[in-house]
């Protein structure tokens, strides 16, 4: 059973007001200019209890963030990151993993001897993780990438050090090829935090499809304006796959997808969607792998009005390139 606890903080203000008592006490010659001085100390404040969940001695506490297509049991495993208390000791840590698109995960933990926090990440993306001790406010970062997804098992580990927090990590050792989507299927993450302004604004799809005869090799990467990938890797292609992401948040955001020959030559083709196509229409905007090489982007709406006399998906016909062909109806 996890329980969450108030963790009173030590009696730093008991501690001062103490001291100011004895000093006010100590040098008797001082006090014999004035029999009525007196030395007063203004303790410090007492810090707020810290809110924490406890996890008993020997457990294993596991907490997801994302909401695929990694999965423990698939060929594209999970990054997990975990809290480790291999101590005979309570520890309390405070972890905070985020992502540049979607809920990340913010906790406090006081962990009893042998107990563990996992944190599993199912989105290969960018991820920073902050650890912090509570006593010693010792902190310690790491980056996790889409690198650090594939077919291996992968955790980065955080556990209390001499005055610090330590870090370690490890992974199994197999060979992995690029993540394969079937003919026929589909692969669709949620990248935003649902905070579409109104119940009538609809997230915006943003996918790669292969509608060609053979399976090919792409890669892509779905950035936000400063760079940071919210969802990528290499995925094998089936004909007729689709990997895709729901926006659910109206930010910009730009898909860059890759495809290269045998020599390692490349084409590539870079889509943003801007905050202008989110309104109450359900849109997507679709790259699609041709023939000859190239690609294909197209932006397809229904053509709802919306409270506006310029319908908003007009000005995305421009951002796809010359090869995009924005139109409107199912």
């Amino acid at each position: 059973m996890h329980r969450r606890t108030l963790l009173a903080a030590a009696g730093t203000g008991l501690a001062a007001a103490l001291t100011g008592c004895i000093a006010s006490a100590g040098d008797g010659a001082d006090d014999a200019d004035d029999g009525n001085s007196t030395t007063e100390s203004t303790p410090d404040p007492t810090p707020e209890p810290v809110d924490t969940v406890s996890v008993a001695s020997g457990e294993r506490l596991t907490t997801v963030v994302g909401d695929g297509p990694a999965g423990d049991g698939g060929a594209l495993k999970p990054h997990h990151i975990r809290l480790e208390n291999p101590t005979g000791e309570s520890w309390t840590a405070r972890i905070d993993v985020s992502r540049p698109l979607g809920a990340g995960h913010a906790e406090t933990y006081e962990l009893d001897a042998d107990a563990t926090v996992n944190v599993s990440l199912r989105v290969p993306a960018a991820y920073e993780v902050t650890v912090t001790d509570i006593d010693s406010d010792a902190v310690a970062t790491e980056s996790v990438g889409p690198d650090d997804f594939d077919c291996n098992r992968s955790w980065t580990a955080f556990s209390p050090g001499d005055g610090g927090v330590s870090i370690s990590g490890g992974s199994t050792r197999m060979a992995c090829g690029s993540h394969v989507v079937d003919a026929d299927d589909a692969v669709t993450v949620a990248l935003g935090d649902g905070s579409l302004p109104t119940e009538a604004t609809k997230p915006h799809g943003l996918a790669v499809a292969n509608p060609t005869d053979a399976a090919e090799v792409v890669e892509f990467a779905y950035e936000t304006p400063g760079g940071a990938v919210a969802f990528g890797g290499a995925y094998r292609l089936e004909p007729g796959a689709r990997v895709g992401a729901s926006l659910t948040e109206v930010r910009e955001v730009t898909l860059r997808v890759a495809r290269r020959d045998e020599s390692g030559e490349g084409t590539t083709e870079a889509v943003t969607v801007d905050k202008s196509q989110f309104d109450c229409n359900a849109s997507n905007t679709t790259v699609s792998l041709t023939d000859d090489g190239g690609f294909e982007a197209r932006t397809l709406s229904t053509l709802l009005f919306c409270g506006d006399a310029e319908r908003k998906n007009e000005s995305s016909a421009e951002g796809v390139g010359r090869q995009s062909d924005l139109q409107f109806g199912l």
